[in-house]
């Protein structure tokens, strides 16, 4: 029981990294690569409901990241692979960093509405720009939980 308990714990960690990852590739390559075309006029129905539905979900899912990671140190702490959950919780550290002092601002700030068209310009600059910070963050936050899931799966005597 204990096996299938962390397997669903790690599972979790790699889901939660991975949809993260995938919503920050999605925003800068898909969703808002085109914000300088938002206007004081367009930008509210364009950008506030994804963003705050974004949040929504993060909110629950971040913390729970935080736990899966704190249980995979426990796990780890004697192992060859102990300093994975700790880049694991660095890179989500700084990418929550991010996100709650500076990003999390700029929204609601948007959210309550904007009307000069410089201002909005400059929120969205910095919004994109620390984003990409995440961007960085959380992709190598990713590529090192993709490469222990392969070292865990592929060490020598691995049953099955």
């Amino acid at each position: 029981m204990k096996r299938q308990l962390l397997a669903f714990n790690n599972a979790y960690t790699m889901f939660g990294v991975t949809v993260y990852v995938g919503v920050l590739w999605a925003l800068r390559f898909f969703w808002y690569p085109g914000w300088r075309e938002l206007t004081v006029d367009n930008y509210h129905e364009q950008f506030i409901p994804p963003t705050t539905r974004a949040t929504r979900f993060f909110t629950v899912v971040v913390p729970i990241m935080y736990l899966t990671l704190v249980v995979q140190t426990v796990t780890e702490w004697k192992g060859r692979f102990r300093w994975v959950p700790f880049a694991g919780l660095i890179g989500l550290s700084g990418s929550t960093y991010v996100g709650q002092r500076h990003i999390i601002p700029i929204n609601k700030t948007l959210a309550k509405g904007v009307t000069d068209q410089d201002e909005l310009t400059t929120h969205f600059r910095q919004w994109m720009r620390l984003n990409d910070y995440r961007w960085v963050m959380m992709t190598a936050t990713w590529a090192v939980m993709m490469w222990y899931f392969i070292a865990k799966g592929d060490r020598p005597g691995r049953r099955g």
